[in-house]
């Protein structure tokens, strides 16, 4: 499956496709994958190493953007200069004839978050898995001085087969680089409304800790099956992640650890400087899967078979949704 789970079939009232059998530099054009927000993304293959690869061309009709190639240009720097196995590998970059930039980009065999999310609840240890991953690429980005500012289940692709890395985060059109050049004025919300930070949706400055808010909320999304805010428009959501307290997690997903809801509910806390950092977050999920993989390893120990939730691992409410109910004789 192509590296942009964003992507929408081919709109054919579009201009500008390339056709299947042409080339971009050394890449033979395979098949249109579909269209994203700034462009085409194609299947391609280069002509003399057979690399199978996603291209990505900017639409015609976002040459009149402003800064709209600046942006898709960083995309490809990003890539390049980030050196983690959780982003797409970059390859080569380039402009057409008609000005149209290009990235050709490693084609991510996987699966979007959002499409596990739209069957089904993920179980906690899979959410801990994928936020233990993505917490790690974020890091390294971070690291880098890289904000991605749109942290959503279509960005993050499961690739549980791959053994390089499980996860991939992918389109980093909008990711700022601390110490570059702006593309986007300031007091201006950048990102997707029910992902957005508080500090994204003042359109004031942020740092890694907006990413970290985004992870949140997708791992809130994918333990409840529905995100802490909803509303009717974006300018509802936006009101509510700067003013309302995200709605209780254990009572939404007694089954999760209380160290996942823990750190969930810190990693959707108002203020940035409350929140973890991205390396923060995946330190706090190392321990948390070794200390539940050694209570799993107890339970199967136990000789009648019963697994045992020792109340170390629930929180207060979920204790007392778990607790046997005494009979009246008991009493």
């Amino acid at each position: 499956m192509v590296g942009n789970p964003q992507l929408s079939p081919p709109d054919e009232h579009l201009e500008g496709g390339l056709p299947s059998g042409g080339m971009v530099s050394a890449y033979r054009v395979d098949g249109v994958l579909g269209t994203g927000g700034m462009g085409w993304v194609y299947r391609a293959s280069h002509s003399l190493t057979g690399r199978v690869v996603a291209l990505k061309v900017m639409r015609e009709d976002q040459l009149t953007q402003e800064r709209a190639i600046d942006r898709m240009m960083r995309e490809a720097s990003i890539l390049a200069s980030v050196e983690h196995a959780g982003l797409p590998r970059f390859y080569e970059c380039g402009i057409l004839d008609d000005g149209r930039p290009w990235i050709a980009m490693e084609l991510i065999d996987g699966v979007p978050l959002s499409a596990k999310m739209q069957r089904d609840l993920v179980a906690p240890n899979v959410v801990m898995d994928f936020v233990h991953g993505v917490a790690g690429v974020l890091a390294a980005a971070h690291d880098r001085g890289v904000t991605h500012r749109d942290l959503k289940p279509e960005n993050i692709f499961l690739t549980p087969e791959d053994p390089c890395y499980r996860v991939r985060v992918i389109d980093w059109g909008i990711a700022h680089h601390h110490t570059g050049s702006r593309f986007t004025n300031m007091n201006e919300a950048i990102g997707t409304p029910t992902y957005m930070s508080p500090e994204q949706a003042r359109g004031g400055p942020t740092d890694g800790k907006c990413d970290v808010y985004g992870l949140g909320v997708v791992a809130y999304q994918a333990l409840t099956g529905r995100p802490p805010f909803l509303g009717a428009t974006s300018v509802e959501i936006l009101v509510q992640h700067l003013n309302k307290p995200a709605p209780a997690l254990a009572p939404r997903c007694p089954d999760a650890p209380y160290g996942l809801v823990e750190l969930v509910e810190q990693m959707l806390a108002k203020s940035h400087e409350e929140r973890p950092s991205a390396e923060e977050v995946q330190v706090a999920l190392t321990r948390l899967r070794m200390k539940t993989s050694a209570r799993i390893s107890a339970q199967h120990e136990i000789e009648d078979g019963v697994p045992v939730v020792m109340f170390g691992e629930q929180t207060a409410t979920t204790a007392v949704i778990r607790a046997p109910h005494k009979s009246v004789a008991e009493d």
